[in-house]
């Protein structure tokens, strides 16, 4: 349970640094919102990278093969997350905000610790 729960703080700390990151990169340097949240993505990424490598999972193993696998995840989780919106609202005529959202932001976070630790940060 301690290790879910160093996932979910990683997982927190790096959607705030996303979030800080594009802001600051928006309202600061004048960049576009698209470019502001690539770079807040990036850093977000960076964070959470980090953040499972050396706390969450407390890997071993060098960055070379473990961090082509955390990308492959994240992608996963996105496409997980983009997927499941297309299916239950779409398809299921879910509401988006207080029904999609919900279970997206349980079960996808669910799938990618799995893939983490089992394959990720194995």
């Amino acid at each position: 349970m301690g290790q879910v729960m160093r996932y979910g703080m990683v997982g927190v700390v790096a959607a705030l640094v996303h979030i800080i990151v594009a802001l600051i990169m928006h309202k600061l340097l004048l960049l576009s919102p698209f470019w502001s949240n690539a770079v807040g993505v990036f850093a977000g990424f960076v964070t959470a990278y980090l953040g499972h490598y050396h706390y969450s999972f407390k890997d071993p193993s060098n960055h070379s093969s473990s961090l082509p696998r955390f990308a492959a995840t994240s992608v996963v989780g996105l496409l997980l997350q983009q997927l499941g919106v297309l299916k239950l609202v779409n398809q299921y005529q879910f509401d988006y905000a207080t029904q999609a959202l919900p279970v997206l932001m349980v079960v996808v976070p669910a799938v990618t610790f799995l893939l983490s630790k089992f394959w990720a940060f194995r």
